[in-house]
């Protein structure tokens, strides 16, 4: 069992628009922040929205602000393809256990797109709700972070 956090760490579940945003902004208080997300990248839904209220713009504006800023923050780790699966404690003092799903692509992949050029398989593509087909081999998206093939 590897040991993420001190007493004064928060822990963000949910790596939307709002749980970045709330991330930040205890870092910038000068906490120590753990964002979890289930899924391969940062960004939730907003991600995959034309436009979104109230601003009406493009999900770049937004999401592309918050993850300059997280990726320039020390105090925030992110855990993707991870979930919460166990609280326990007390008010002020949690210990929650998490499940870590494998990557299958590691830290060294630099998203170049080498990898999903030999990959055959497709599958449902999950950004787009299994509408279509992707190989099985892919990045999340462009803004995805981690910036890697899942």
């Amino acid at each position: 069992m590897t040991t993420l956090a001190t007493q004064q760490t928060i822990l963000v579940v949910g790596g939307g628009i709002a749980g970045m945003t709330a991330a930040l902004e205890a870092a910038e208080c000068g906490a120590e922040v753990v964002l979890v997300e289930r899924n391969a990248s940062l960004g939730g839904r907003t991600a995959q929205l034309y436009r979104y209220f109230p601003k009406l713009c493009h999900p770049l504006c937004g999401l592309e602000v918050n993850l300059r800023r997280l990726r320039g923050n020390p105090k925030v780790r992110v855990l993707t393809l991870a979930e919460a699966v166990e609280v326990t404690g007390q008010r002020g003092n949690y210990r929650v256990r998490l499940r870590l799903q494998p990557r299958y692509v590691n830290e060294r992949c630099t998203a170049c797109g080498e990898c999903a050029k030999v990959v055959t398989r497709e599958i449902p593509n999950p950004y787009n709700q299994g509408l279509d087909r992707i190989k099985a081999v892919y990045l999340p998206h462009a803004l995805a972070h981690p910036q890697r093939y899942v």
